[in-house]
């Protein structure tokens, strides 16, 4: 997965961006905060999400290992720098298995996330881009060299069995049941029957007008990252031979999509990350964006949570909606609110009250309307009862911003303006 330095459009699109969000065809009551993120020593590519630790396939710096367990402040406590460059990386078992580029496959041993051991490697007559896993098989997106399939039932001694040369670049990989799907760059989407593992049949390609980025699957569909051209739904009804549905346009190139219950996540160039509603597939439609600071490369999903990979950076977000937000979609503790905020508009200060049924170790925070951080107002430990915080704004334009404050797994929000 290349990066591409997008910044002058980028920054071209930042207004469009705002202006999207403010027009509510974007559904606005969504918004996706950043909770907190850490510095990566490479760029991170690809990620996956086990418990409460984040494996990244890190570019030139291989596999980091990120403790999550702390949304506010994600941490690096291990890591295994790969003798190649960490595309992507899949989980199975006790073991991580890295698309190490040049280097072909790189299975790492994770039983403990503070020690990650080497197990094996093959070395790829490609470039190894992303790996799909099934029983005893792994089937890799070689890039140059096409489909690659290996026997890793002895995980010391991986072996390969065959090969399929489809033209292009094959880059993303995803399966179910007796099928792979390969996003093969501007040759589409490249459908393979495997009923019989080691041997892989093309039976189809969906020709897309973009550049077949990454695939990713679930609940029927399967969902087709197209470069500049958006992410392509497509329906399995016929597994043997997806057929299109619709289109999620974005601003940039799509670089990878996440699938999480009805919401898919989609790290964009351009845009940073963007979440979608896929509860009916036919009519998808975004419902919030955040902004990133870099190049958004990788993205997982995990409702509420979303992590990203930008640049040299993992950003750990959350979406939530505005008017009062409980990610477990149980009560709220019955005083747990911003009671208000005065006044509003204002300018340059603003009183915000809050108030707390017990003890609660809280965060007070101020976000744009593209989901960025712009002031942490208040961190602590706060006693039961009112409490009031004064905002000084002077250093901000006008607009509409949100004040959060969260909890734990709580949170709520209430927008403001700042008038000048």
């Amino acid at each position: 997965m290349i990066m591409k330095n997008m910044g002058f459009r980028k920054l071209a699109l930042t207004a469009a961006i705002v202006l999207f969000l403010m027009s509510g065809l974007a559904h606005a009551q969504w918004w996706l905060y950043i909770q907190g993120s850490v510095q990566t020593t490479g760029q991170p590519h690809d990620m996956a999400i086990r418990g409460s630790y984040a494996y990244l396939g890190d570019w030139d710096a291989g596999l980091d290992v990120i403790d999550i367990s702390n949304p506010h402040a994600p941490q690096k406590i291990s890591g295994y720098n790969t003798s190649g460059l960490a595309n992507s990386v899949v989980l199975s078992g006790n073991y991580a298995y890295v698309a190490d580029w040049n280097r072909g496959m790189t299975i790492i041993n994770i039983a403990n996330p503070s020690n990650p051991q080497f197990v094996s490697m093959w070395d790829s007559p490609g470039q190894a881009a992303n790996i799909y896993l099934s029983g005893d098989y792994a089937y890799i997106a070689d890039y140059n060299a096409g489909l690659s399939i290996v026997d890793i039932s002895n995980l010391a001694s991986p072996q390969p069995v065959s090969r399929s040369n489809i033209g292009s670049f094959a880059i993303g990989i995803w399966g179910q049941g007796n099928y792979i799907y390969v996003a093969n760059s501007v040759n589409g989407l490249k459908t393979f029957d495997i009923s019989v593992p080691d041997t892989a049949v093309l039976v189809d390609t969906y020709n897309s007008d973009g550049d077949a980025y990454n695939i990713t699957g679930g609940n029927g569909y399967l969902y087709l990252s197209d470069g500049l051209h958006g992410v392509k739904i497509l329906s399995m009804a016929d597994p043997a031979h997806p057929s299109f549905v619709s289109v999620i346009e974005t601003p940039g190139f799509v670089n990878d999509a996440s699938l999480s219950d009805t919401i898919l996540y989609i790290a964009d160039d351009i845009t940073g990350a963007i979440a979608a509603s896929i509860a009916q597939p036919d009519l998808p439609y975004i419902i919030a964006v955040y902004d990133s600071p870099g190049t958004a490369v990788g993205i997982f999903g995990n409702t509420p949570y979303a992590y990203l990979g930008d640049t040299n950076s993992f950003i750990d977000l959350i979406l939530t909606d505005v008017d009062a937000v409980n990610e477990d979609n149980q009560a709220l503790p019955s005083v747990f609110e911003i009671s208000k905020i005065y006044p509003n508009p204002f300018n340059p200060q603003a009183t915000i009250e809050f108030s707390l049924n017990r003890r609660l170790g809280i965060n007070l925070d101020a976000y744009d309307l593209a989901g960025r951080l712009v002031e942490h107002l208040a961190t602590g430990v706060y006693e039961p009862g009112e409490h009031a915080v004064v905002w000084n704004a002077s250093n901000l334009p006008s607009g509409i911003y949100l004040v959060r404050l969260s909890s734990g797994k709580y949170s709520k929000s209430m927008k403001i303006t700042i008038l000048k």
